[in-house]
């Protein structure tokens, strides 16, 4: 396992859940309730599985999440990625079923990872959230605008935590004999959120304010923002970690013609400026 995979797996350990207790009912598991005080480097050195280079965001997470509860001291894995399937046809997937180990109790964890910009503008309602929670949990969208919070957390409680109840899916774990009726269901929502720059002092309601992670900006600010700092920017996979040099670095100029061509195709970059001190900052750029 690379030096950089220990960063980005150290990284994601502390991702904060978007919100702390429960959300319209829906309650947090966060990471921190998995006991993982005796890992040191040399053991996810040997204990870490392997993952391609370009595993796209969401998979890794996967993968480090797994990684996560199989080291557990407190939980143990059932089983992950359990597709449910109707006549051949794919209805769905369970992401865990953990056991706590000291009480034997049952979980079904659905997790979810996803960055976040904050847009004042945006307002959207909810089938389940209350108005003014779906209000402002709606302006959570992701940085190409094909992504908003309430359209996921409805489709969690519409879809993915039903799924659990249906006929199809007792049928799929009967070999586990489980007592499916008393499975507790939660969600590990994990999100970084980046919000405009002049509302660092604003009070973001209803979420876990450790998910601030930057801010945003569009093309025609960062288009007036000229500067002689270092520019890099990531691939999506390597968003999952602390900024850090790349190999390739970019000057202002070389920067902003880069970016204009990413928007262009419809992907707003992350972009990770290192300023004369060596600290970085980490933001994202929108069409």
């Amino acid at each position: 396992m690379a030096q950089n995979d220990i960063q980005r797996f150290r990284a994601f350990l502390k991702t904060a859940s978007l919100w702390n207790g429960k959300l319209a009912g829906v309650q947090q598991f966060p990471l921190h309730k998995l006991d993982l005080s005796h890992l040191k480097d040399d053991d996810i050195l040997t204990g870490f599985p392997e993952i391609p280079v370009n595993t796209v965001l969401g998979k890794r997470a996967e993968y480090y999440y797994e990684y996560c509860i199989k080291q557990s001291l407190n939980y143990e894995l059932i089983d992950s990625n359990i597709q449910i399937n109707v006549a051949k046809i794919t209805k769905g997937e369970l992401d865990y079923l953990i056991r706590e180990v000291n009480t034997n109790r049952i979980y079904h964890v659905e997790l979810v990872y996803k960055f976040y910009c904050y847009d004042p503008d945006v307002s959207a309602k909810s089938n389940y959230l209350n108005e003014d929670h779906a209000t402002e949990l709606s302006k959570y969208v992701g940085p190409n605008k094909r992504d908003n919070f309430v359209f996921k957390f409805d489709r969690l409680v519409d879809h993915q935590l039903p799924l659990l109840y249906k006929p199809a899916t007792y049928q799929a774990l009967s070999s586990l004999n489980l007592a499916i009726d008393s499975i507790e269901q939660r969600v590990c929502y994990l999100a970084h959120v980046y919000i405009p720059r002049d509302l660092w002092k604003h009070n973001f309601k209803y979420i876990n304010k450790r998910c601030i992670a930057g801010y945003y900006m569009n093309y025609d600010a960062f288009a007036k923002a000229n500067t002689n700092n270092l520019y890099y920017l990531p691939k999506k996979h390597l968003w999952i970690g602390n900024c850090h040099a790349l190999k390739d670095s970019y000057n202002y100029e070389e920067t902003l013609l880069i970016v204009k061509d990413s928007l262009a195709r419809g992907f707003a970059p992350m972009v990770w400026m290192q300023l004369e001190s060596e600290e970085f900052e980490s933001f994202f750029i929108i069409a």
